[in-house]
């Protein structure tokens, strides 16, 4: 049994744990400090009732200031000289797509990434793609103690004569420490990968550059960055040449609907896309459905029980996490995104491969980001806000041939293609300005925050458990008591709950 925290207790627990970080500060434990900081992100990032905190900008700001060596003479940077950071080193995000396009401004481009990215996803790393690309050299950070990696990133740059940095971070990166202490004179742009979480850095940049009008939004309403420093780059999918893995033996013969991505995003209170998906199989008994998305222990207990309860065993397929994606593409017949959160890469993927998309927005959604990320050179509607019009394609899709190839290359053509976004980055990062409109419009912030802390008690988060856990039982009883009668309720239900 879980206890679900109040959104109260969340932001109380988060200001605790970062007065405790700070009181770690103070006493120069700096080891304690970055523990801390980092539950911090950990906690705002899931729940994202706020997307800029300038109190733990300065933390780390000062955290930086203080570990930081920093050059004492003046800094003269080469207008020929950029840097790539990156926190992935993998092909499934941006880097291979930026580092192309970067390498073919005829700029000096170093990109730098770090050894513990590098192990993290060994058998995902790009390192050798980049290395044979035109005026491009690599400098891995190696392990060590967190002071030597940030001091060694921060002299790697300074050394390099960098004008520009551009960052392909996450939302707590080795590079925010050295960010803030950097000179003024290295513009600073940070690709925003993540526009729907809480992210570190804002406060230090100089541009960020977006990829639709919904990440822009949030960047000029909630993250406190003026207009002029927002720049709109949508992208593309690179592909990774991976051989097709294959697909269950269950799917020869019939017309196979793919669709997956972080399985929050299949959460909501009326369980909309799971119905939508239950509604398409009990209709057509000769489609199989695959679905995509990283192992949890929460995701396998919904999927298994959401298969026995339907009666799915020979029609649903869990494959978990696919390094060939682009190949799963390529090999299903339509590609139906999650819902009520959809994501611009897989609906790109689908898009590029020439798959039609069956896309489904809850009515209000306010990232509803498909056309966004596909309609570039022409614009059309692909998604619905209406079930029985979602549904109403699904059956033209699934019964008409000809009109699922034709969806799927009007997709394809629409796409932003790789010789267009080359021209984008290079024009954008010698203008600094947003060679493509922002499209900002006025973001619901409650409807987003009230979605998130929904879609976790959906998954039974145990965020209650995970802050009592950081900051004890003295200090809950202190600085939320309701948080500690809840934790103890529940230990004495589960004791009496044992045979």
């Amino acid at each position: 049994m879980h206890f679900k925290a109040s959104l109260l207790e969340i932001k109380l627990g988060y200001r605790k744990i970062k007065s405790i970080a700070h009181a770690c500060l103070v006493t120069k434990d700096y080891d304690r400090f970055n523990k801390y900081f980092n539950y911090c992100v950990t906690i705002v990032s899931q729940f994202n009732w706020i997307y800029r905190d300038d109190e733990m900008e300065d933390l780390q700001h000062e955290y930086a200031d203080a570990i930081i060596n920093k050059s004492d003479r003046s800094y003269n940077p080469n207008q020929n000289n950029w840097v790539f950071y990156d926190d992935y080193s993998t092909s499934y995000v941006l880097a291979l797509q930026w580092m192309s396009a970067l390498s073919n401004t005829g700029k000096n481009i170093l990109y730098i990434t770090s050894q513990y990215s590098f192990e993290k996803r060994i058998d995902l790393c790009i390192i050798d793609t980049i290395k044979n690309m035109p005026n491009v050299s690599v400098c891995v950070i190696p392990a060590g103690t967190l002071e030597e990696r940030a001091n060694l990133l921060y002299r790697t740059i300074i050394d390099f004569g960098s004008s520009k940095l551009i960052l392909h971070k996450g939302m707590n990166s080795l590079v925010n420490i050295p960010l803030s202490v950097l000179p003024s004179n290295i513009e600073k742009y940070n690709i925003n990968l993540g526009d729907q979480f809480f992210w570190m850095g804002a406060k230090w940049l100089d541009y960020n550059i977006e990829f639709r009008p919904f990440g822009a939004s949030v960047s000029s309403q909630l993250r406190g960055l003026k207009r002029e420093q927002l720049l709109m780059v949508p992208f593309y999918p690179a592909n990774e040449n991976r051989p097709f893995q294959g697909f269950p033996p269950i799917c020869n013969n019939k017309t196979v609907i793919f669709s997956g991505g972080d399985f929050y995003k299949t959460i909501d209170q009326h369980h909309s896309y799971w119905d939508l998906v239950k509604a398409i199989l009990d209709k057509h008994k000769d489609v199989i459905f695959l679905f995509a998305t990283k192992r949890s222990y929460n995701c396998q207990l919904f999927i298994e029980d959401f298969i026995k309860k339907n009666h799915f065993e020979d029609r649903f397929c869990y494959i978990q996490y696919r390094q060939d994606i682009f190949q799963v593409f390529a090999h299903c017949d339509i590609y139906m995104g999650t819902s009520p959160i959809s994501g611009s890469l897989m609906s790109q993927l689908a898009a590029i491969n020439g798959k039609p998309i069956l896309q489904y927005y809850p009515p209000g959604t306010q990232d509803d980001e498909t056309e966004q990320a596909i309609c570039i050179n022409e614009h059309f509607p692909i998604s619905f806000s209406n079930k029985k019009d979602f549904l109403d394609e699904a059956e033209r899709l699934l019964n008409d041939r000809n009109f699922r190839r034709n969806q799927g290359m009007r997709l394809k053509k629409a796409m932003m293609n790789e010789s267009q976004f080359n021209q984008l980055v290079n024009t954008t990062l010698v203008s600094d300005k947003s060679q493509m409109p922002l499209g900002i419009y006025q973001i619901n912030h409650s409807y987003l925050t009230k979605r998130w802390l929904k879609s976790r008690d959906e998954r039974v988060s145990d965020i209650g458990e995970y802050i009592y856990s950081i900051i004890g039982a003295k200090d809950c009883i202190r600085s939320i008591p309701s948080l500690f009668i809840k934790k103890n309720l529940n230990r004495i239900f589960r004791n009496i709950a044992k045979p």
